[in-house]
């Protein structure tokens, strides 16, 4: 019950502000050039509450799925009052029709920018810009990062959190600049030149900068490499996670690699957490026991980072099929080495389907090849299409990635906010009307059409996640509303703006006759459209 009462308040909340701004863009430009105005609603259907001021009745009706400006004159073949002749809607010239139109959509997008302007003029958290992980043989770990240093600046320009980091790498695919990096007190230029990635999505394959790294350290849980490692020997298992070093705090991977080299032969003391397996009624829990473990030498002890250790094997997964087994360290995938699993084992994974694959493994210090065909398990994809996604079956321990990462509080210039608002604006207007235009050519699947069974779980699971979240959605869903008005659908605002095109071309008004046709036509259109969402939405909701 409380769930349901979540969906209906962020439903009504997001469908309300959306709606109220459309028709106002409506209200503010008919008022602007002196058409009368009878009704400005929110909502359809029987009036609930409301008021009049001047010549027009504002209120909130109960149908909350839509709203509407009722414009004098607005109805082909309607006879007005002598005294409110020249008022009428379809009286104004064809650019006034076009602007009232234009200015409801206007007003969705406007909204969007707005939105997308508070989220970055006011104060919020994020994670600093320091590096957690650098990946081996990337752009970065040949420029010389490496792991914690602060990154200050990029080709000049100051970043403070690691999302501004994120995007100006992202903007530069194979493009060199230079990185501003406090490391250990100390201020270094390094030069890089990310990597051109191409990235597949439902809508379009980008070209965007990479440079290998990641934002979270590993935890420091370790694979031992054999039997016969020194690690081994001193009573060291695979998936211990190692706490202290001497004493000393283990923040990370990262951290205790770089202890045990600055410790060379010398002997060390490690602490650490063993899991043991609990048995529990249809589960298996896990317990932590503290150990502590010398190591004779800190040189060569025959330790990895657990990231790539295959940790949880599905019952009868693929991976299981394959003879794939919980210890087991992935060295390549289909011939190429394995460095960082969400990049080698995932694009693989990915590109495979349910073709074979080629495992080589390494089990107690031998090599062992595998043959994997994934299995397909039908899902949906981000645009909502079904889709065969292929499972392997098997992961690392995804704890792993999830260290300490520093917060800090980020917050933009007036200036940089609105410009950050206009350019996230336009770049979700170009992105939607792609994913429409794809739709309405058959290269997108109607399946992806969304109505308000849909917009609700929306809402909802953005308002579970915060304020931050829940405005990101309402800004996009505005412009979706926006976007879904300019098609020329009679009565629709994109089909006001068609014929008072058509008109100004013409120089004469539309016949009565087709007006009266079109808004028949239009009125069919727009109720099979929104019976179609919802028979989406009731299939997704349902009957998935």
């Amino acid at each position: 019950m409380q769930s349901a009462g979540l969906t209906l308040l962020s439903f009504a909340v997001l469908i309300t502000v959306l709606v109220f701004f459309h028709e106002m863009g409506h209200l503010l430009v008919g008022k602007f050039f002196g058409v009368k105005i009878l009704r400005f609603s929110i909502g359809f259907g029987p009036r609930l509450f409301g008021f009049v001021r001047g010549e027009t009745e504002y209120r909130f009706s109960l149908l909350p799925l839509g709203g509407y400006v009722k414009f004098a004159g607005d109805v082909p073949g309607e006879e007005l009052p002598p005294e409110d002749r020249g008022r009428g809607f379809l009286e104004q010239r064809p650019g006034v029709k076009a602007a009232i139109a234009f200015a409801g959509p206007a007003a969705n997008f406007v909204l969007a920018a707005l939105i997308f302007f508070a989220i970055n003029a006011v104060p919020h958290k994020e994670y600093a810009a320091v590096v957690g992980q650098v990946k081996p043989g990337s752009p970065a770990a040949q420029a010389g990062v490496l792991p914690g240093d602060r990154v200050e600046a990029v080709d000049g320009e100051p970043v403070v959190g690691f999302g501004a980091f994120q995007e100006k790498i992202r903007a530069r695919p194979g493009k060199p600049l230079a990185l501003s990096v406090v490391r250990e007190g100390e201020r270094l230029t390094l030069r890089i030149t990310p990597a051109v990635h191409e990235e597949k999505n439902p809508l379009e394959t980008v070209r965007h900068g990479r440079i290998g790294i990641a934002l979270k350290p590993r935890l420091a849980e370790v694979t031992v490499v054999g039997p016969d490692a020194p690690a081994a020997r001193a009573g060291l298992r695979t998936f211990d996670l190692v706490t202290r070093m001497d004493g000393q705090p283990v923040a990370s991977w990262e951290d205790l690699a770089k202890k045990l080299a600055a410790r060379g032969d010398a002997g060390v003391t490690l602490e650490v957490l063993r899991r043991r397996a609990v048995a529990a009624p249809g589960a298996t829990l896990w317990a932590q026991e503290p150990l502590r473990i010398a190591l004779p030498s800190a040189r060569d002890a025959g330790l990895e980072a657990a990231d790539l250790t295959v940790f949880g094997v599905q019952h009868g997964s693929a991976a299981q099929e394959a003879g794939l087994l919980r210890g087991d360290r992935i060295v390549s995938v289909d011939g190429r080495e394995v460095i960082w699993w969400t990049d080698e084992v995932e694009a693989a994974r990915r590109a495979a389907g349910a073709t074979p694959m080629q495992f080589v493994v390494r089990r107690d210090g031998q090599l062992v090849t595998l043959t994997v065909r994934q299995q397909l398990r039908a899902a949906r994809d981000e645009a909502g299409v079904r889709v065969q996604v292929p499972e392997l079956g098997a992961e690392p321990d995804l704890a792993i990635f999830d260290g300490k990462a520093e917060i800090v509080t980020v917050r933009f210039g007036l200036g940089e906010a609105a410009l950050r608002g206009i350019a996230g604006t336009g770049e979700a207007i170009r992105g939607m009307a792609l994913g429409l235009a794809k739709i309405v050519t058959g290269k997108i699947s109607s399946e992806a059409i969304g109505g308000p069974i849909m917009i609700a779980d929306v809402a909802r699971k953005a308002a579970d996640e915060g304020w931050m979240s829940f405005l990101t959605v309402m800004a996009m869903i505005s412009i979706s509303l926006g976007l879904m008005n300019l098609i020329p659908i009679p009565v629709l605002d994109g089909f006001h703006m068609l014929s008072a095109g058509i008109e100004a071309v013409r120089r004469r008004p539309l016949s009565l006759r087709f007006r009266e046709i079109a808004n028949v036509v239009g009125v069919a259109l727009v109720l099979s459209l929104m019976l179609f969402a919802l028979k989406n939405d009731a299939v997704r909701k349902f009957f998935d």
